[in-house]
């Protein structure tokens, strides 16, 4: 069992740790759609600011565009092999 985040999206990080426990196998899609299995926290953290500067004129809604399912299918589509 796998869980996917898509960069920004603000709904796998609900309801935050220690309060709900996560499924360990994560699976990042990064801002350019690519799926890692492993992302170093400051990796991470410039990949995310990316995400967020995409757009400049809304860059909030990063976290909400990120959790639409066509981008998530789009990256996995992206990344079959």
């Amino acid at each position: 069992m796998y869980r996917f985040v898509n960069n920004n999206d603000v709904v796998p990080r609900l309801p935050p740790e220690p309060v709900f426990h996560h499924v360990d196998a994560l699976r990042y899609i990064d801002s350019s759609g690519t799926i890692r299995d492993k992302t170093p926290m400051l990796g991470g953290l410039l990949d995310r600011a990316e995400g967020y500067t995409a757009d400049m004129l809304a860059p909030a809604s990063d976290g909400v565009r990120d959790h639409l399912m066509k981008q998530y299918i789009a990256a996995l589509e992206k990344n079959q092999h």
